[in-house]
């Protein structure tokens, strides 16, 4: 139970009960470290990083025996995976009792084994040759980044995932390979391709690839190397045979879940009748398909998937099909812009037909509330709160950007597990209470409760603990078991969003006459506009936009042109090639957005 008195330094819940229990001044909370959500498996805070639970030694204590002489008492850093070794006395961490072996565990003495009464102070040291790595790995800490953290994130857990295939998946040898990955990319990738070719008699390339190919975008050169140096497998005795979800057969064979489907239900992988499919395929049947050994009497895989993509064109009620939701929900989706119509293929009494292309980009990259509640086994309501809860947060929705249905991103979602989500018991819903009615007050005039601050923003207290989780607003970190808000960032946040030196992001693209993406793309990236991104407010200078207005008052862009011309976008760039309009390149930044003079631009209509 959560309120059990089991302490531990990787939750400063329960560290804080213990402390109090123990009549332990509440101020040494601060020794363990913070949750980011409600569950085991929620990401423990450090500084401004969120690590994830996968990082840290959670089952028994690791310490150096020299630091535990000097003082008797645990390093926070021995419970990160990638420090190994003590960074002060260059000697390997020991996690369990040199005497009896046992793992570490912690329920009488810090000095002594619970188990036989050894003292580890006491314990032999293994020298660690090059401390390098862990070196590293704390100026990555120190850097304070998130986005340099979630690559190094994705790096160890598809590196520990690889190596766990033969068990050699050591903390040790996992932070060499990804130290080697930041900092010698070329050899990284020449090492992968080797040790997969040393794995060449038990799986195909492509299914050892599975760990990095969740995480595509980090490591495109090591799986284009591999590819390219494949070597001939055939399926043997020694071959391994792997239990593969659905998502992971999608990686592998490069397909959409939609293309997925089609396959099993025309029995083109030769599974057996789609009734019979549970979504646990055998490695092997992944491989014989690759290979063409189980397809010989039918047509090749790129011939099935032009035969079933070939119509470029789909119906609502395809889309709500495809996307495993009803009809209203693709219709408002639909009317959203989500899918483009083409009127080129509009006809008198037929329904509306949308970019089939568009749909499957859309599949691939978003996930709605309504099969993520499917695919997870739970029930929809309230699961966009429970989500935010621990951290995940859609990216479009009612509450965000006026869009009318919650949409996530599908790589923030595609690892929850069901058994996480059933513990989640205490959250905000969206009227503002509390479930199991846990009350929160404000203790000084310097802070506001939870509920009084989403009162003084008009938002729900959900949000409002998103934007102390973001870090918009502050909250008393001496006060682990409730959530008060700093009275002065309350107030900072509230005087910006009604200060009139700034407006909505949405507000000024409409001034701009201009869609959103366009307005990116032409003025911030170009470094005119800046957006404050609050989490649910997104605010641009008023100053900023004074000038570009001024601007535009001279030049116009490209489309602009091109509309004034009635002529397509590429034909405003075959007249500056012929010299009859002349570009001006301007930008604050390294990019540069292409503008032409409006009087030169309406000579032409002359």
């Amino acid at each position: 139970m959560k309120e059990s008195l089991n302490y531990h330094l990787a939750d400063d819940v329960r560290f804080s009960l213990v402390l109090n229990a123990l009549n332990i001044n509440s101020d040494y909370s601060y020794l363990a470290f913070e949750r980011s959500g409600p569950t085991n498996k929620s990401p423990r805070i450090i500084g401004a990083i969120e690590v994830p639970h996968e990082l840290f030694v959670l089952d028994n204590v690791r310490y150096c025996p020299i630091c535990l002489a000097e003082n008797a008492y645990l390093k926070k850093l021995w419970m990160l995976k990638p420090i190994y070794a003590c960074p002060t006395h260059s000697c390997f961490l020991i996690d369990s009792c040199p005497n009896c072996d046992n793992p570490i565990t912690l329920k009488a003495s810090v000095k002594n084994c619970s188990c036989c009464g050894y003292e580890l102070d006491k314990a032999p040291t293994r020298e660690a040759t090059s401390l390098e790595t862990i070196y590293w790995f704390i100026d990555v800490l120190n850097i304070n980044s998130n986005k340099l953290f979630k690559e190094f994130t994705a790096c160890w857990k598809a590196f520990h995932e690889f190596f766990e295939f033969d068990g050699s998946n050591t903390d040790l040898k996992i932070c060499l390979y990804v130290y080697e990955y930041f900092q010698n990319p070329e050899t990284s990738v020449l090492k992968l391709s080797s040790c997969i070719h040393s794995r060449r008699d038990y799986s195909h390339p492509r299914i050892q690839l599975l760990p990095f190919l969740k995480y595509e975008r980090f490591f495109k050169q090591h799986i284009k190397t591999v590819e390219e140096n494949a070597y001939e497998y055939k399926i043997s005795e020694k071959s391994i045979s792997r239990k593969l979800r659905n998502h992971q057969i999608k990686r592998v064979l490069k397909v959409s879940r939609f293309e997925l489907e089609k396959l099993i239900e025309s029995d083109y992988l030769k599974f057996g009748k789609k009734e019979l499919y549970h979504g646990n395929i055998s490695s092997l049947d992944i491989e014989r398909f690759i290979m063409g050994l189980n397809n010989v009497d039918q047509p090749t895989f790129e011939a099935l998937d032009t035969v079933t993509i070939c119509n470029d064109h789909i119906d609502l009620k395809e889309i709500s099909k495809t996307l495993e939701i009803n009809y209203e929900t693709a219709r408002k989706l639909a009317n959203n812009g989500w899918f483009d119509v083409d009127k080129n293929v509009q006809t008198a009494n037929k329904p509306q037909m949308y970019s089939k292309k568009k749909v499957h980009t859309f599949e691939s990259k978003y996930m709605l509330v309504a099969p993520l509640a499917k695919q997870c086994r739970v029930n929809s309501t309230n699961l966009v709160e429970k989500l935010e809860s621990i951290g995940i947060t859609p990216v479009h929705g009612p509450h965000i950007d006026s869009t009318p249905i919650n949409i996530f991103f599908k790589t923030d979602v595609q690892d929850i597990n069901p058994n996480d989500l059933e513990m989640i018991q205490h959250y905000q819903t969206r009227t503002g209470r509390r479930k199991g009615q846990l009350k929160s007050k404000t203790t000084s005039l310097d802070y506001y409760s939870l509920r009084d601050a989403a009162t003084l923003l008009e938002i729900s207290p959900n949000k409002v603990a998103v934007l102390v989780q973001k870090g918009v607003l502050s909250k008393d970190k001496n006060n682990p078991l409730s959530v008060q808000i700093k009275a002065n960032s309350l107030l900072n946040l509230k005087n910006k969003l009604n200060s009139e030196d700034y407006l909505p992001y949405l507000d000024a693209a409409k001034l701009l006459n201009c869609p959103i993406n366009w307005m990116k793309k032409y003025w911030c990236e170009t470094g005119f506009l800046n957006i404050e991104n609050l989490v649910y407010w997104k605010l641009v200078s008023n100053k900023e936009l004074t000038a570009v207005l001024e601007l535009k008052k001279e030049y116009i862009t490209g489309a602009e042109a091109s509309a004034i011309l009635n002529m397509r976008h590429s034909h405003i760039t075959n007249l500056q090639i012929q010299g009859l309009i002349k570009p001006y390149y301007l930008g604050i930044t390294d990019k540069r957005i292409r503008l032409f003079k409006k009087t030169d631009v309406l000579k032409l209509i002359i």
